[in-house]
């Protein structure tokens, strides 16, 4: 059994249920359709992705927002399927699943995933854009409870960096603590917000980075533990032949971003390396690999 799913003795079986949203003008992958306009300008420095490797995700319904799971060597990248109504996963070092679960009652239509990062007692949490609180379970998946979510359903994107965690809110990024304070900081991407996740960076200040479902841009952010500075700007790394950015996270055991994706044909998931060309490489590098 899965060591994320270590706990939970129900035998889950792969769920593919075909929904119709009923939610007028948001996509089964939680992109408002029509888009959302900020007021977000670039900086000059520029991310530069590398591809490390790629996966087809062929075995769940969709693939959204991602969370790193990293016990010794063994690594899975857990995924949100809102059309399959689970968590599901990816095992790198196989290329299939490592295993899934099915999200609980009233919780349809979510995008988000992210856990305390303790292995002992991990608490994880997923949102919806179907209702507006979070779902979290601290007994490995047997039962969820809800508390408010600050974002409401506009929530999509999770990561936790420590000590508390970010999500967006359209374009907005919103740090928090679970039924505790948050800070909110306004026009952080060009258009809607799908992927967020805390990374490395050059400082001891937080690192963040974002991407968008509409727009070909990456964002990274600084946080200080008062406000955001902007640290660089991407485009779509080469040859994923994607059509929308969803989900990100990053990985320390491999020292390496997770990227998921849409295509034309379904879903993937990218391993990925990046550097930020106004620093020196051999900064982020060592950075990266001691974070």
């Amino acid at each position: 059994m899965p060591l994320w799913l270590l706990k939970n003795e129900r035998k889950v079986k792969m769920q593919f249920l075909l929904m119709t949203l009923c939610l007028v003008g948001i996509s089964p992958d939680g992109n408002i359709n029509g888009g959302v306009i900020s007021n977000w300008s670039p900086v000059d420095a520029t991310i530069e992705f590398t591809v490390l490797e790629t996966w087809n995700i062929d075995w769940a319904a969709n693939c959204l927002g991602l969370a790193s799971w990293e016990s010794g060597s063994t690594v899975n990248i857990i995924f949100s399927s809102s059309t399959g109504n689970e968590l599901n996963s990816l095992d790198p070092a196989t290329g299939g699943s490592a295993g899934a679960v099915p999200k609980p009652s009233g919780s349809l239509n979510g995008f988000g995933v992210a856990f305390n990062d303790n292995l002992v007692t991990p608490i994880w949490h997923i949102n919806s854009w179907q209702v507006s609180d979070l779902f979290y379970t601290e007994d490995q998946f047997t039962t969820w409870q809800t508390i408010a979510n600050p974002c409401g359903s506009g929530g999509r994107g999770m990561s936790y960096d420590g000590e508390a965690y970010w999500q967006n809110n359209s374009t907005s990024l919103v740090r928090f603590i679970p039924g505790g304070t948050s800070q909110t900081f306004t026009d952080m991407a060009p258009t809607q917000i799908s992927g967020v996740a805390v990374v490395p960076g050059p400082t001891d200040d937080t690192h963040v980075m974002v991407t968008t479902y509409n727009t070909n841009t990456f964002i990274l952010y600084s946080y200080d533990g008062t406000s955001m500075t902007q640290v660089a700007t991407g485009v779509n790394p080469a040859g994923l032949g994607n059509s929308n950015r969803l989900g990100l996270t990053w990985c320390d055991y491999r020292s390496s971003l997770f990227f998921s994706y849409a295509t034309a044909s379904g879903y993937g998931i990218a391993e990925l390396d990046f550097d930020v060309v106004s620093l020196t490489r051999d900064t982020w590098a060592g950075i990266k690999t001691s974070f």
